[in-house]
This record gives structure tokens, sequence and C-alpha cells, in this order.
């Protein structure tokens, strides 16, 4: 019987997509895999290249954002689709794999609720109105089932509908723990940057071979927190076990994060 697992490939400029391409194409042979990638690297080079300025946000609680206004969104589309799916699409065809690009507002393969997303600017918290932000709710599991099978995959960029049929910037991270819960996932494998949760984030030395989603939240730092809220999602969801490692080095270097 085949394994089913969600793959999340990070859009950061450090991910390789050859790694993550021989990856997938080497497990979907034989099991059931949903490719989920980011954006954030492209979208910067495209926002620049556009003369799109770029806003960061920093929420009452001190996390720190892109601004997704609707220019922002659109450079975002392109970057998520017209780059990223273009190229993983490319490279699993290339590797044999009939790899087939989606967006979560195909068909509305994934339902959001668009975020008040709030930010302090000179010391006051406000209220951002033109921000296409939002949280999955729902996920078409018919739809994507139709093209999910070993040496198939499905190949998701985060993109949503929102309740009001208004297109949303959706996290990668939070949106693969999502198909993961739809699908009854064994594992989600969230590949990054870093060999995996480093109790240093400066020394890859320091990695957390294994642990707890409650250790892991207490270790997370930065970017790696989102990573750590996307694993509780999974998890509470049933899936079995979060895997957090590198692109492309040792698979055997990473972090096993289980209940």
């Amino acid at each position: 019987m085949p394994l089913r697992a969600v793959i999340k490939a990070g859009g950061s400029k450090g991910v390789d997509r050859d790694a993550v391409a021989d990856l997938v194409a080497e497990v979907a042979r034989q099991d059931e895999i949903v490719l989920v990638h980011g954006a954030s690297g492209e979208t910067d080079r495209l926002a620049a290249a556009l003369d799109v300025p770029q806003e960061t946000v920093t929420s009452p609680s001190g996390h720190q954002s892109r601004r997704t206004d609707r220019r922002t969104l659109e450079v975002f589309a392109m970057a998520a689709l017209g780059v990223e799916s273009f190229h993983y699409v490319e490279k699993l065809q290339q590797r044999g794999i009939d790899a087939i690009a989606l967006s979560g507002m195909s068909g509305r393969l994934l339902v959001a609720k668009r975020k008040d997303v709030r930010a302090v600017k000179d010391g006051k918290t406000i209220l951002l109105r033109d921000d296409y932000t939002g949280k999955v709710e729902a996920v078409n599991l018919p739809l994507l089932t139709q093209f999910v099978g070993p040496g198939r995959v499905p190949v998701v960029a985060p993109l949503a509908l929102s309740t009001e049929n208004e297109a949303l910037n959706v996290d990668g991270d939070r949106v693969a723990a999502a198909i993961a819960v739809a699908i009854d996932a064994d594992a989600l494998i969230i590949l990054t940057s870093v060999p995996g949760l480093l109790r240093d984030a400066d020394d890859p030395r320091t990695l957390v071979p294994e642990t707890t989603v409650h250790e892991a939240e207490t270790l997370a730092r930065g970017r790696m927190k989102v990573k750590i809220l996307a694993a509780r999602e999974a998890i509470e969801g049933g899936v079995d076990e979060v895997v957090i490692r590198s692109a492309s080095g040792d698979p055997s270097v990473r972090t096993v994060i289980r209940s």
C-alpha cells in the first residue's frame, strides 16, 4: 500500500529546486505525493525588477511579515505560478513524473478566510484594510485526489480563494499542513535551507534530531516558528509525523516532530 505525504519546498533563495525535484521524483514513483512550494525569493526578485516597493510589517506580538497589498499579491502570483510552479513541473516531467500545476484558486482547491491584519506603526496599532492574506479553512479533497497517485504529483502554489471570492496569499507551510490533514497523510516533510530545528540558529551542530511539538515551540526562532505552527496543525489533525530538513543535504540529518 503506498504511503501518502505532503512535501513543502521553501521559497527562499537557499532552496535548490533540482534537489527538491530529485527527492519528490524518487518517492513519487511508488507513493502518493503532493508538492506545495513557496515563492518568497522570486517575489523579492520580481518586485525589484518591476519596481514594486516591498514593505515589512510588524504585528502587535512582534511577528514580521510581508505586507501584501493588491499589487504585491499580483507580483507574488507571477512568482508562484509563473516561476516556481513552472520550474517544478518542468523538472518533475524531466524525471518521469506527471506533474500538474495548481493554485489554491483552481477549482476552489483552497478556500481561506481573509485575515484582519494589524500592524504597529509609529507606536500605534493600525488595521491594514488593503492586505490580501488569509488562512486556509477548507481543502477541496475530491478535486485534489483526482491528481494524486503513484507517478503523478500535483504542484500547489500557495494562493487561495477567499469566502468572498477574492485571491489571497496564504502561508505555504500552513497550506501544506492543511492538505496533509485533508488527505490523511502519513507525513509532512518541510524542506528548507537549514538542516532542521536548531537549538542555536547560527550553529548547525545544534540540530535537534527528534522532539515533541511542545519542545519545538520553545526552541523555534524567526521563520521557524511558522513551520512549527504548521507542524502542530498537521499533527493535531492526525498526521503521524513532521520532518524538517534541508532540501539538498544528507537526508539523515533532519528534525522529526511527533506529538
